[in-house]
């Protein structure tokens, strides 16, 4: 065991050691921090205003009003900052959702509104200064879209209002019905015509504003009472628990989609990284005949356990350092309650026998062939084995306990994967079914130790043409 933990030790230390994976390790975490920080500064330049008109072709003679009143300047102006509001609104609600406490969000958004920068920066909305050009109604269409062709969406504060940004068409059957199905009338479509580049936002504000003046046109028309209507069909707001034992807690919702990602692709990150500095060491070494002169001093085992606990302890970093960050970004926002720590401990667990089978697969792979070129046509039909936890996100999430899960949950190969998203799920899953699984995952690991042993054995001193599967296998029965 001593040559092991030799060569264990150099392949450590060949790829933390190097400046490539400090900064690896580094720089994604770097990143997150300055954007969280950088970005409300380079967002805090003020939204162009835009300008222009937009021509409106009345048709049925009711709704011109309404227009008129909705793009007054005062009344453009509190669209703008009842838009504003929502989207902070929108930004706190996402915070409640995540599990932040009312405390907590309150000091976030008191920052936030004390820091010019970040205040500006939730100022995302567009300023418009936009006329309403009323149009008489029989005016060809034809006619009045060419206007449009002039302008681009983008017209500077010196044009004016001559750019016509958009026309909109309300013909008479949008608003009185021509005819009816099922008892019911049925209305026509309302034409919205605009400049190429025309802001989403103006853009979509002026579909918003034309919907709503031809729905209160017909409630009108209809005798109803417009803002009684809208008070009763405005959308309830509703308070989510979780009733438990301990009491009712509040429901968080995007914990149920984003935890058990984040733990299955944390898994997938340490294995797999750790796994291809596996395979490519392998590969350097054997094309380079310095793996001869290593088994010239141990054994073709003693070689496979060394690399493959070696580039393991490197696999085991990535996810300790990466998982201590995401506790510790919980532990800070107040939400360590979304991460059940014997998760942790089981998301060890299947790192190690993940891990292994990985290990197992890239050093065979590594050992059989001769450059990295070859090694891509045994690593494609490994690698869409391994992606189908990644296909099947979803829908073993959305239906953790459905016989499709708890079959692969026992598949070799891909149960590690499945398990650590079942167990992070919303809905508990059988207490029998994870020690099962990890005995799966055991004998897994003892059956691709033993034919990646017999391949290693053979194919480390192989030169040549590559093998295919059927000369692995040969290689497995004959060794």
């Amino acid at each position: 065991m001593g040559k092991v933990f030799i060569i264990a030790v150099r392949e450590f230390l060949a790829i933390v050691a190097t400046k490539a994976f400090i900064l690896g390790l580094l720089l994604p975490p770097a990143i997150m921090t300055i954007l969280m920080f950088a970005l409300p500064l380079l967002m805090n330049k003020k939204p162009p205003t835009v300008y222009g008109h937009i021509a409106l072709i009345d048709q049925s003679g009711k709704v011109t009003p309404r227009l008129v009143d909705a793009y007054d300047p005062a009344k453009q102006q509190e669209r703008k900052e009842q838009r504003d509001k929502a989207i902070k609104d929108q930004m706190a609600a996402g915070m409640k959702s995540m599990g932040v406490d009312d405390k907590m969000a309150g000091e976030i958004k008191k920052q936030m509104d004390a820091n010019p920068a970040t205040a500006q920066a939730a100022n995302i909305v567009a300023e418009t200064n936009l006329i309403l050009q009323v149009l008489p109604p029989e005016t060809p269409v034809d006619e009045a879209r060419q206007a449009i062709l002039k302008a681009t969406g983008r017209e500077k504060a010196e044009d004016g209002h001559a750019s016509r940004l958009a026309l909109l068409v309300i013909p008479k059957n949008a608003v009185d019905s021509d005819k009816e199905e099922s008892g019911q009338p049925k209305f026509g479509a309302f034409q919205l015509l605009t400049a190429p580049r025309l802001n989403v936002e103006v853009q979509s504000d002026i579909r918003d504003q034309a919907r709503k003046a031809i729905v209160d046109t017909r409630l009108a028309d209809a005798g109803q009472n417009i803002d009684r209507i809208r008070a009763i069909m405005a959308r309830p707001e509703v308070e989510e628990k979780a009733v438990t034992a301990s009491g009712d807690s509040k429901i968080n919702a995007a914990a149920k989609m984003l935890v058990p990602g984040a733990f299955m692709f944390l898994l997938w990150i340490s294995v797999f990284s750790s796994g291809q500095y596996l395979l490519m060491s392998t590969i350097e070494e054997k094309s380079s005949r310095v793996m001869e002169v290593l088994l010239s001093a141990v054994s073709p085992l003693q070689l496979m356990l060394g690399k493959i606990i070696g580039k393991g302890a490197v696999g085991l970093l990535i996810l300790a350092l990466f998982s201590s960050a995401g506790v510790a970004a919980l532990i800070f926002f107040a939400m360590a309650e979304l991460i059940a720590w014997e998760n942790l401990v089981l998301l060890f667990v299947y790192f190690l026998i993940a891990y292994v089978v990985v290990a197992c697969l890239m050093a065979s792979i590594g050992a059989a062939v001769n450059d990295i070129n070859e090694a891509q046509s045994l690593m494609t039909p490994v690698m869409l084995i391994l992606v189908v936890p990644m296909m099947l996100w979803f829908p073993i999430l959305n239906n953790p306990n459905s016989t499709f899960a708890v079959v692969c949950s026992f598949v070799p190969l891909i149960n590690p994967f499945v398990m650590v998203l079942r167990i992070c799920g919303s809905e508990a899953i059988p207490m029998w079914q994870i020690p099962v699984s990890i005995l799966v995952g055991l004998v897994t690991v003892v059956f691709m130790c033993w034919a990646s042993a017999k391949i290693f054995r053979i194919g480390v001193l192989m030169y040549g043409k590559p093998p295919n599967f059927t000369t692995l296998i040969k290689w497995i029965r004959m060794a």
